[in-house]
């Protein structure tokens, strides 16, 4: 069903406003397609970048979700007379997990999509991840050429499964270590406010375990799978089928 015919059969969504919050190196820029898509459905729909992304600097300390979940308050209460649907996307997902269970009325409905919520400890993983980093320096150092070392580079943290570290450096290095550590589970039980959780039938980024995990640990949560999604939703692929789930969620 097309999003122009089945919007026909929703109330009118134009008293709600979208707030996005994008995942780790997601922005403005990256979800502008989506945005310009959108946004005839809604009052108005607003990406947030976050700190070390878009439009916004990286803090002068190292952040974790608490931290950017405060940034992110600061900037929605612009919007308090307003009905806030809040979509968290990925690293977005955590940061707006921290935000609604801390501030129950900063909006009325929450989607989490792909939401990265659920840290296992993985202390065999990383510890396996600390080996290979250490000898994989080494084996790079020698090198012949700096091309051949990035892409080395790139293949050592593909297979550790940390694509994003490799680009990271300083303080976003640094804040990268952190929130990847951060499990917030423990929040699920207090989000009292409708929620959605969404995840692509292929997304390899984040377990399907770990979402459903997530619907499940929130009291008042839905579930739904969009079929040949990946981990971006929003991308071109799927993003009619993401905005016919986020427009009947917003009118259910």
């Amino acid at each position: 069903m097309s999003i122009l015919h089945m919007n026909s059969e929703f109330k009118n969504p134009k008293s709600k406003i979208l707030v996005i919050l994008p995942g780790w190196g997601g922005s403005h820029e990256t979800w502008a397609d989506f945005v310009a898509f959108a946004k005839p459905h809604f009052q108005d729909v607003v990406v947030i970048d976050l700190p070390c992304f878009g439009d916004e600097p990286c803090p002068k300390d190292v952040w974790g979700v608490e931290e950017y979940a405060n940034f992110v308050k600061e900037k929605i209460s612009k919007y308090a007379n307003m009905q806030v649907v809040l979509l968290g996307h990925s690293f977005g997902g955590a940061v707006a997990t921290q935000l609604v269970a801390n501030n129950p009325d900063i909006a009325s409905k929450l989607i989490l999509s792909g939401a990265a919520v659920i840290r296992p400890k993985n202390y065999v993983k990383r510890c396996l991840f600390g080996t290979m980093a250490k000898i994989g320096k080494g084996c790079i150092a020698i090198l012949p050429s700096q091309k051949l070392k990035i892409l080395a580079k790139k293949v050592l943290y593909r297979i550790s499964d940390s694509p994003d570290f490799s680009k990271t450096s300083g303080i976003k290095r640094d804040i990268f270590k952190k929130i990847i550590r951060q499990d917030l589970r423990h929040l699920l039980s207090s989000i009292a406010i409708p929620t959605c959780v969404m995840q692509g039938a292929d997304d390899t980024y984040v377990p399907f375990r770990h979402r459903k995990m997530i619907a499940d640990g929130i009291p008042s949560a839905s579930f739904v799978v969009i079929e040949q999604g990946t981990h971006g939703l929003h991308q071109k692929k799927t993003a009619d089928a993401l905005l016919s789930a986020i427009l009947e969620f917003c009118n259910s």
